[in-house]
């Protein structure tokens, strides 16, 4: 746990690729109001070291095809920088309905041709991190050697995990991996969203989280992201590119997102004074 004698710097970076066999980038990612903001662009690359009083993240894959799931997907990080300021702890379910809201409205003025959108959300103030999702995108924390995945998917294979009447281990080859019980762009009437939340985390020296589409995970097991986050000696940058280049080595069949961001607790100034006084 971190003390005030603290200050917490997050070395961040996001890439989000096409793939090697789609025409298009449905998926979005957001960093602190950075977000990417041409339906158009298949490739992008972004960092942030910026020291903040808060953090935001998310990773958002756009489902519907023909650049309309690009558009759910834009819409769903455009909208987060609305609440950059804001305590997400209090604002999360203010923001999944504004952004559903919003995707809706687009299925509405397209002839009701449907759009929506996953999202995985990480909030990082005062030393401590929270996950939200919806949908399928994941959300990692890597810390002590192990991968512990801290969203859960909302899919038709994981309920029936829950259920008890499969194991993990047969989830990710079930046929109904990617059948979503929930996604942005639901209208009120079909469903009310109820996004996943996490148990709150008390940073620790060198963790390390990862945003994901599934574009990764389908393409890259649990036990191989681990051994490439494992590498203490890469930074944020470098994870991020042996992440994607191995999505992409096995096969790349969809859009993949990644975002990886590492912890450095560094001594703050009321620590410093304090060792100064003592001689």
């Amino acid at each position: 746990m971190l003390s005030g004698d603290y200050m917490i710097k997050i070395n961040c970076v996001a890439v989000t690729s096409v793939g090697k066999v789609r025409d298009n980038n449905e998926d979005n990612f957001y960093i602190n109001e950075y977000f990417k903001k041409s339906t158009s662009t298949l490739s992008e690359h972004y960092e942030d070291n910026n020291r903040r009083k808060q953090y935001l993240y998310a990773v958002c894959d756009g489902m519907g095809g023909e650049e309309l799931g690009e558009v759910a997907s834009m819409i769903a990080a455009k909208t987060l920088a609305h609440y950059q300021e804001t305590d997400i702890k209090f604002t999360i379910m203010d923001y999944i309905q504004e952004a559903n809201k919003l995707i809706c409205n687009e299925i509405i003025n397209n002839d009701g041709v449907r759009i929506g959108t996953t999202l995985a959300l990480l909030f990082i103030t005062a030393g401590k991190a929270i996950a939200y999702n919806i949908g399928d995108s994941r959300v990692y924390l890597f810390r002590n050697n192990e991968l512990m995945q801290l969203s859960e998917d909302h899919t038709q294979v994981q309920r029936l995990v829950n259920m008890g009447l499969i194991k993990k281990d047969a989830a990710a080859n079930h046929k109904d991996r990617h059948k979503l019980t929930q996604h942005l762009g639901i209208f009120p009437d079909e469903l009310i969203l109820e996004p996943h939340v996490s148990q709150e985390i008390d940073l620790e020296q060198d963790d390390v989280f990862l945003l994901c589409s599934d574009g990764l995970t389908d393409m890259v097991s649990d036990d191989d992201i681990a051994d490439i986050l494992s590498d203490k000696k890469e930074g944020s940058e470098s994870l991020t590119e042996m992440l994607i280049s191995k999505a992409l080595e096995n096969g790349g069949k969809d859009n993949v997102t990644v975002v990886v961001l590492k912890v450095d607790m560094q001594q703050g100034l009321g620590k410093f004074i304090k060792l100064i006084t003592r001689h």
